[in-house]
């Protein structure tokens, strides 16, 4: 399932052993390396702990209620984490990263993205363009297979091509006979009266 980024903010955290919240989602941490949601910040009275975090792989589902996890035990302190430690200290954060071409244009800023929730993939990032160019086109939408560099900074794309058409030489103008459009010899409307003598 595609979801929009602010879907994925206060999302709660269900418990199958429980089937009560234990928590809520907040901001979620991103590896810019991959554009992967690798875990999200929780919030909510329950929670012990100044800093708890949900890692996506402990998601066993998404669903209109929630997201289903084993149990408490999924929620785990910030500490200890290394490999989490690693992508926490980018301090990436997507909104708002200036876009750019691979020709050096800018294109404006991200102002959305859209997760995949099986594998919580980023898919695909909206771009509000510059005032000047919004007139024409308020809002692009990039896909990550045009992604080429992902940096705390910005972010840069392969400049979209437009292949040009072969040229059609123009048909020669032939001139069909239409049946319907002749003038019909009219039907002879004399009649020819034959005498015996």
């Amino acid at each position: 399932m595609f979801v929009l980024s602010n879907r994925l903010l206060k999302v709660p955290i269900m418990s199958i052993q429980t089937g009560t919240p234990l928590a809520y989602t907040a901001e979620p941490i991103i590896d810019p390396r991959k554009l992967h949601i690798v875990a999200f910040y929780c919030e909510g009275s329950k929670l012990n702990g100044d800093e708890n975090i949900l890692h996506t792989s402990d998601i066993r589902e998404v669903s209109d209620i929630g997201f289903i996890i084993n149990s408490s035990d999924d929620l785990m302190d910030g500490d200890g984490l290394v490999r989490l430690n690693e992508i926490v200290e980018y301090k990436f954060q997507l909104i708002g990263i200036p876009v750019y071409e691979d020709r050096g244009r800018k294109l404006g800023v991200v102002s959305d993205y859209i997760v995949e929730t099986e594998s919580f993939l980023i898919s695909k990032l909206h771009v509000r363009r510059p005032l000047l160019k919004s007139f024409s086109t308020a809002e692009l939408i990039v896909d990550r297979k045009q992604i080429i560099e992902v940096t705390n900074k910005r972010i840069v794309v392969r400049s979209a091509v437009v292949k040009e058409e072969p040229k059609v030489e123009a048909m020669p103008r032939i001139a069909f006979d239409n049946p319907f459009r002749k003038t019909q010899p009219s039907p002879d409307t004399t009649t020819r009266s034959t005498t015996d003598d």
